[in-house]
């Protein structure tokens, strides 16, 4: 199977697809016996699973206003191993709106990542930390801690229970930030599929309480005999603005 864009996000291609277009008539849920212990491990998990190689695709971003009105942003994501790291490119193309950005996430199987970001014609690229991971892609529902699943290197992490959605079992795991910035998460909710570890949906939460963002992964197709993620949508309940990441499947 093969990991691009957001790896952990895609990893869920496989093995998922007969779940697409399904609902459980019931949700099983179950209990964790040590929820502290079992959500630690399983963030470093999530955060130590590496690119199994060097690849780019391309692909679309959907940006589906409050009005109906749309635009679409072309999209190339690179994965880049090191040694000892690996580095996630996003980049855009001037859409007549907004103007071209990079965004480079460099990540290690543990700590956290660093996110460096040129907008325009600045070759210079600016450090993203702290609130400032809240910076919308491409003025996109996509902010830089979406891209970098910055939210599995927080210190509180919980596995709430094991429950099916959308006809898979599924881990719930609970990611609580320290300090969370004004307007960025506090808290998010993933529903991570047991046979794949990819995600299957997420729900972000502000320093209010109130659910900031929803996610989900949308459709698959079968190129060359395996399943694999052709689009996903994050939404803004605050905007009820929609992105859609459609993926350029190639044989």
């Amino acid at each position: 199977m093969k990991l691009c864009f957001v790896w952990l996000w895609l990893v869920a291609a496989l093995g998922c697809h007969a779940a697409e277009g399904q609902r459980s008539s019931a949700i099983t849920i179950l209990p964790v016996p040590d929820p502290a212990r079992d959500g630690l491990a399983m963030a470093e998990r999530l955060r130590s699973t590496v690119p199994v190689q060097e690849s780019e695709y391309t692909g679309r971003l959907i940006i589906t206003a409050a009005d109906g009105q749309f635009r679409e942003v072309p999209i190339v994501s690179r994965i880049s191993l090191g040694r000892t790291n690996w580095q996630v490119t996003y980049r855009t193309a001037w859409d007549g709106k907004k103007p071209d950005e990079t965004l480079t996430i460099t990540r290690s199987t543990n700590g956290p990542g660093r996110y460096e970001l040129i907008t325009g014609t600045n070759a210079t690229p600016r450090v993203l930390t702290g609130g400032e991971l809240s910076h919308a892609f491409a003025g996109s529902d996509f902010w830089a801690i979406d891209l970098g699943l910055e939210f599995f290197t927080w210190p509180r992490q919980r596995k709430v229970r094991n429950e099916m959605t959308r006809s898979r079992s599924c881990n719930v795991l609970e990611s609580m930030a320290a300090n969370p910035a004004a307007g960025s998460y506090a808290r998010l909710m993933t529903w991570i599929d047991v046979e794949t570890d990819g995600i299957m949906r997420a729900e972000a939460y502000g320093t209010d309480g109130k659910i900031l963002k929803h996610f989900k992964t949308d459709k698959f197709r079968k190129v060359n005999g395996q399943y694999q993620l052709e689009s996903m949508k994050i939404g803004s309940s605050k905007t009820d603005q929609e992105t859609e990441l459609k993926i350029d499947l190639q044989p």
